[in-house]
């Protein structure tokens, strides 16, 4: 299994690492419904410019926080 790195990714590639049985369309889905529900991340991501529905492309940054909150996918 290879490590998890914290690069830029699209939402969709990062979702799919999440859930990786999942269709893309269902796994961005879910990750967006994670992120939304999480009040403390959703407030982080919004102070790095993240918009939950039209942020296509997550900053190293964005990922590195998504991960502090969700763990590695």
């Amino acid at each position: 299994m290879e490590k998890f790195e914290i690069k830029s990714y699209w939402l969709s590639e990062l979702a799919m690492l999440y859930r990786p049985r999942s269709s893309q369309r269902s796994a961005t889905r879910t990750l967006r419904n994670w992120i939304k529900k999480n009040r403390e991340l959703s407030e982080e991501l919004e102070k790095m410019k993240f918009d939950g529905t039209k942020t296509r492309m997550l900053t190293p940054n964005q990922v590195c926080t998504i991960v502090r909150f969700l763990g590695e996918p």
